[in-house]
């Protein structure tokens, strides 16, 4: 008789990644009725422009377009096409890519640590307040993220065609591959010299052509059908050359989106164990891994600085991805378990609580990167059940993005949209919704406005809030 050694559920890899993608699929059909929300809706804009124009051209009007192919946009409108225009088919269209990046990041990770560990990135990946939020509301980073990370696997795997692949279909999403692709080829050149002993030949840079000639054929393209590339001359406020003071003021904001939502607590542990441990622990999976982290950290934040486009934490989600597997590798070090589960549960509690932290209204709340944005949904339709109620007419009703964003597009349903009181005096509007949601400058001064104002009705629950006021005076 054979006495094998008794294994138990999680040191198969499969079955961690089964147990974990389940989970990630339900929480996909729970979230079913979330609506299209903050910079998505841009995504929804392609969307009712393919169905509405029957996929007759590709390139959408002036106000829609920012730049790329966007086939992520061109995917979900095809599901539509074929299932029909509902929330739950944009919910359900994305599983594929959800489990996508579980699957990548399970390859990844196995590369660093034991099997036994993998439970504990995956469970620190669906707390991380930024990628389970992105996956609730159905965000389309998550599509560039996860062809940066199938072109991380490929490119440890040298699997060159599937790695041009990626790169290609990391272009055709958006234009943000060129955030990402610099730091992969940086690290496909440290590859090359520092663990293969090899110099660079043409066939290793011949992988980049695909995504480059797309990326000069469709500026080409759009450039001949529209008169510009890159910058929407309609959007040239959130896109410009930062000078000085900006430079560091998002230098600021970049460390700030990197440590917050509880992400601090991984930095400093992981920072810690590198001060302590590095000599020790000198391997070369612990340098690749740093190179993984820190490559693209690095070269993204250098681009970001420069220019004017306010920075978000969702821009951040292949460093938490790396952030997290190296906590674990770090964790797995730990010999004594006590020690290890305490951290664990530690940096786990953070990252929950990472969701509630609320800063003052006008340097942002990181709506679509934090739970603490699922009560305004409900919210939000109470209001608007109100309005129609009242009988008042929503486009005498102002408010700031994202609450003016139209049903039409955030729900896929009727058109109905309040004003934006960007465009206009605070004293011509008739009512006026204040809440927490919108991101400005001057809160305080519409606070004051509203106390001369009546107050028609409050919606409020967990830490989002609705007032509807009236102006008397019109």
């Amino acid at each position: 008789m054979i006495n094998r050694p008794k294994t138990h559920f999680f040191q198969n890899p499969e079955n961690t990644f089964f147990l974990f993608s389940s989970v990630a699929v339900i929480i996909i059909l729970l979230s079913g009725n979330i609506p299209f929300f903050w910079d998505n809706i841009t995504i929804s804009e392609y969307i009712n422009f393919y169905l509405s124009d029957s996929f007759r051209h590709i390139i959408p009007p002036l106000k829609t377009d920012f730049g790329p192919l966007t086939i992520n946009a061109l995917y979900l409108a095809t599901c539509c096409a074929i299932f029909g225009k509902t929330l739950l088919v944009c919910h359900l269209a994305i599983i594929p890519v959800v489990v996508g990046i579980l699957l990548e990041t399970k390859k990844i990770s196995l590369r660093f640590i034991k099997p036994d560990f993998l439970p504990m990135v995956y469970l620190l990946l669906l707390f991380d307040p930024a990628f389970i939020t992105q996956v609730l509301l159905m965000g389309y980073d998550l599509f560039l993220l996860y062809f940066v990370l199938l072109a991380t696997r490929t490119l440890l795997e040298k699997k060159h065609l599937l790695y041009s692949i990626s790169l290609l279909l990391l272009v055709a999403t958006s234009f943000r591959a060129l955030f990402f692709i610099p730091p992969l080829a940086l690290i496909h050149l440290m590859i090359l010299l520092r663990y293969d002993k090899a110099l660079p030949q043409i066939k290793d840079a011949l992988v980049y052509l695909p995504a480059l000639l797309f990326l000069i054929s469709w500026s080409i393209y759009h450039y001949l059908l529209t008169g510009w590339i890159l910058i929407n001359p309609a959007n040239v406020v959130h896109i410009s050359i930062n000078g000085p003071a900006m430079v560091v003021r998002q230098l600021i904001y970049i460390l700030w989106k990197i440590t917050d939502s509880g992400k601090i607590l991984p930095w400093l542990f992981c920072l810690l164990c590198i001060l302590m441990y590095y000599r020790k622990l000198r391997t070369h999976k612990l340098r690749l891994l740093l190179w993984l982290l820190f490559a693209p950290l690095a070269i993204n934040s250098l681009i970001m600085i420069f220019l004017s486009n306010p920075v978000g934490h969702k821009y951040f989600l292949q460093t938490f991805v790396f952030l997290i597997i190296l906590t674990i590798y770090f964790l797995q070090q730990i010999h004594l378990k006590k020690i290890r589960i305490g951290i664990f549960i530690l940096i786990l509690a953070g990252f929950f609580a990472g969701n509630f932290i609320f800063y003052p209204q006008k340097y942002g709340n990181a709506w679509e990167t934090s739970l603490k944005v699922l009560p305004y949904f409900s919210l939000e339709k109470d209001l608007a059940a109100y309005v129609k109620q009242q009988g008042i007419c929503p486009g005498d009703v102002y408010s700031y993005y994202p609450i003016t964003n139209n049903h039409k597009l955030s729900y896929l349903q009727e058109d109905f949209a309040y004003a934006d009181a960007s465009h206009t005096h605070i004293d011509s509007c008739r009512y006026f919704i204040i809440s927490n949601v919108y991101n400005i400058i001057n809160p305080e001064a519409i606070h004051a406005k509203a106390k001369k104002w009546i107050p028609l009705k409050h919606f409020s629950s967990g830490q989002v809030y609705l007032t509807l006021y009236k102006n008397p005076a019109r």
